[in-house]
């Protein structure tokens, strides 16, 4: 899989995620991704953990989202660049 691919698999947790607060549809967020449908899943069933772990603390601001996103995507970050960052 390309470096591409996984960007693309970054940003579909973060559609995917969206799309669970309610602010995009599950279609909406699909779109935005560019991912085929059994990607999608998998990134939406991430976007799912991440919700759930904050979903009830929304006061806890971006940094509470970017701490449980990055132990999301730290798999596809570390294609792109072997160390978990781009």
């Amino acid at each position: 899989m390309s470096n591409k691919e996984h960007v693309k698999k970054v940003n579909a947790v973060v559609c995917a995620y969206f799309a669970h607060t309610g602010y995009l549809t599950r279609e909406e967020a699909k779109e935005l991704c560019g991912l085929d449908e059994s990607l999608f899943e998998e990134a939406y069933g991430k976007a799912g953990k991440i919700f759930s772990r904050i979903g009830s603390e929304p006061d806890k601001g971006v940094s509470k989202l970017f701490q449980n996103m990055s132990q999301e995507v730290d798999e596809y970050m570390k294609h792109i660049s072997g160390y978990g960052i781009a």
